[in-house]
């Protein structure tokens, strides 16, 4: 099985909720410490720092975007299932594309201000939601692609996830230089989603067996 059993995923999925509802309730509450950092990490990670800079993060602040990482999305889920791994793929996407309803809740329950020089055709999200699908999608190529390396490959397997680790780094610094989302939005979209994907590798271990059993995924590697 892709997933197997851990028993310090309940704990840490309850750290990492706990974290993120920290900072949902101090921005609820206007708390104006953690306002004055957010503003100031903000203004000093968004400010201009020449063209190198700009030529570095817009590839990640483009591609980064929900439409594109949809496609992404999309077109894994059709090759995963082509290959016979029909229940990873369904997992797949739906933890992936659940986030959408989950940020679109809490960006209507948490009243964010739209950030000074923000594109119009950039809407304001809570947590930033490139930033999650950017995280869940990294998480899931950690998942299935890392562990398919063998020992000989070892070099292969670490530029790969200093790569992952590289790009996420990308698209977090360049939301926020793109004035798309500010710095707590990032970090709760870091730790929503490693949560959320916690949860769902709980979902998957305890109920990947039973979807073996229907006619439709019979046969699947799981």
């Amino acid at each position: 099985m892709i997933v197997d059993r851990d028993r310090a995923r309940k704990p840490l999925i309850f750290i990492f909720v706990f974290l993120f509802l920290i900072i949902v309730f101090l921005l609820w509450r206007s708390s104006l410490l953690i306002n004055v950092f957010d503003e100031f990490a903000t203004r000093f990670l968004s400010q201009s720092h020449g063209l190198v800079w700009y030529l570095i993060l817009w590839p990640a602040a483009h591609l980064s975007r929900p439409l594109i990482i949809v496609l992404f999305i999309l077109a894994i889920a059709f090759y995963m299932w082509g290959s016979n791994f029909k229940i990873p793929a369904l997992w797949f996407l739906l933890t992936t594309l659940t986030a959408f309803p989950i940020d679109a809740l809490l960006t209507l329950l948490i009243h964010r201000p739209a950030l000074a020089g923000r594109p119009v055709s950039i809407g304001q999200t809570f947590p930033s939601l490139p930033v999650l699908l950017t995280f869940l999608l990294l998480q899931f190529f950690f998942v299935l692609l890392v562990p398919e390396f063998n020992k000989k490959a070892r070099k292969a397997k670490n530029r790969t996830i200093t790569f992952m680790i590289f790009w996420l780094l990308l698209v977090c610094l360049s939301v926020i230089a793109f004035h798309y989302n500010s710095v707590l939005d990032v970090v709760s979209a870091l730790l929503l989603g490693y949560a959320w994907f916690l949860f769902s590798e709980e979902v998957y271990f305890e109920y990947a067996g039973l979807f073996s059993r229907l006619k439709t995924f019979r046969g699947s590697w799981i």
